[in-house]
């Protein structure tokens, strides 16, 4: 090619390599909400059940009401209301502080699990340090609340 410079192009050729591998590994997958009634939905609102459940001691099935469910590649962040199968809503009770459902989860080998959160009583934005505790991408915890019952 340039036989004068032949250490230099080699350079070159590595350091566009390098920087265009780098640039699909540095950006961020755009976070999405999984439709209702899809699979993807169905198994991140089916890991965060069990956990809601024991938080708030209901031996039973629960529904959430959807406030917002954002998904970035293997990480899900999920705001919601928990209620009984015939709709009622699941309380804590938190006298002095605002009650939430905020999950954290993560996909491992195609499965959902709970990383971090569940129902609980807050007096602070506790979940602002989980990006940086777990790793988890910072665009999921823009919270957008649209509803949605499953």
């Amino acid at each position: 090619m340039f036989p004068v410079f032949p250490h230099l192009c080699t350079k070159i050729l590595i350091a566009l390599a390098c920087l265009l591998l780098g640039t699909g590994v540095a950006q961020a997958q755009q976070p999405y909400t999984p439709q209702p009634g899809s699979l993807n939905r169905a198994a991140i609102l089916n890991a965060a059940r069990a956990k809601v459940a024991a938080d708030l001691d209901f031996e039973g099935r629960l529904r959430f009401v959807v406030k917002s469910l954002r998904v970035s590649g293997d990480w899900a962040l999920l705001l919601a209301d928990p209620r009984t199968p015939s709709g009622a809503e699941l309380r804590k009770h938190c006298p002095g502080a605002d009650e939430i459902t905020l999950v954290l989860l993560k996909r491992s080998e195609g499965t959902w699990y709970v990383e971090r959160g569940g129902s609980t009583c807050a007096t602070d934005v506790f979940w602002l340090k989980w990006p940086s505790e777990v790793g988890a991408p910072e665009e999921i915890f823009a919270l957008d609340e649209k509803n949605g019952t499953n």
